[in-house]
This record gives C-alpha cells, sequence and structure tokens, in this order.
C-alpha cells in the first residue's frame, strides 16, 4: 500500500497509526514494548503535528456532546471547558508540546494507566486553566478517531 507523503497530515497520520498498531501486536505476542509511551507520541503526531485546514474547521464545528455521541472517548475535564471537539484538541495539544503530561503509574497494561493532560495559560501561570483525564485503553480510540477523521477531512 502507496503511502501519502510524510510532510502532510495525511501522510504522517497514515504511518502514526501504522506505527501504533505494529507496537499492539508486538505487545500481545509479549515483546518488551511500551504502548502507553507510544499512546502519548501518536497523541503527539495527531495533535500536535501541524494539520491541514480542513481537520482543524471539522473538529472546531463539532460540540463536544455530539463527538461523544459519534463515539469519540471523553476526557474527563477536572479543570476549565470546552464546548468543541476543536477546544479540547487545541488544549492537548498545548498541553503535550508543552510536556505536561503525568501518568498514574508505570503499569504496562493501557486500562490500568490514566494520563493527564493540563494546559496553562502562559508560561508564567502557577495553576492551569485546563486539566483533562482519560485512562490509555481510552487514549487508543481517541487516537484512531482522530486519524479517522483526518482521512475523512482530507483523504
Amino acid at each position: 500500500m502507496a503511502l501519502n507523503s510524510r510532510a502532510t497530515s495525511l501522510g504522517f497520520a497514515e504511518r502514526t497509526e501504522t506505527n501504533l498498531v505494529h507496537l499492539e501486536r508486538a505487545f500481545a505476542a509479549g515483546a518488551d514494548v511500551h504502548l502507553i509511551t507510544q499512546l502519548v507520541n501518536s497523541l503527539v503526531g495527531f495533535v500536535v503535528f501541524p494539520w491541514e485546514r480542513g481537520v482543524n474547521e471539522r473538529l472546531e464545528r463539532l460540540p463536544l456532546d455530539e463527538a461523544l455521541g459519534a463515539g469519540w472517548p471523553a476526557w474527563r475535564i477536572q479543570s476549565g471547558a470546552c464546548s468543541t471537539l476543536g477546544d479540547l484538541v487545541r488544549y492537548l495539544r498545548n498541553g503535550v508540546s508543552h510536556g505536561h503530561i503525568e501518568f498514574s503509574s508505570d503499569e504496562r497494561e493501557l486500562a490500568q494507566v490514566f494520563i493527564t493532560v493540563s494546559n496553562y495559560r502562559n508560561s508564567r501561570a502557577v495553576a492551569p486553566n485546563f486539566v483533562a483525564i482519560i485512562r490509555a485503553d481510552e487514549l487508543r480510540k481517541f487516537c484512531r478517531k482522530f486519524s479517522d477523521e483526518v482521512v475523512q477531512a482530507i483523504g
């Protein structure tokens, strides 16, 4: 299968998804790989990598409650608020790109680890203006939905 150029959002999303699937298979076969680390790397690939306008516009228009109804996994928002999937992705993008990620443990099973992403209004802020938590297996679903969204928007 020929992939799109990695310089495009579609090509980068394809490669990110392919790498994640290969690591999932390796993990299932007992290989010493770190699937949760790869999930966060995939999140970086999906939400931090600059993506084409079509993806951003679709996400900005999609109310968060409708996204949940369409199968997007729920992030538990502990601080702050967002009304669209685009708002959530913007907070995630900022938090992830600035390294504001925490893990509940070093467990390797997806269902046993919670990932917290925080966003700070600016570099001088003492407290985050947005904090969201998701279990790693739900983050996998989020990454898959995001990859599908990129394909639908520009594929």
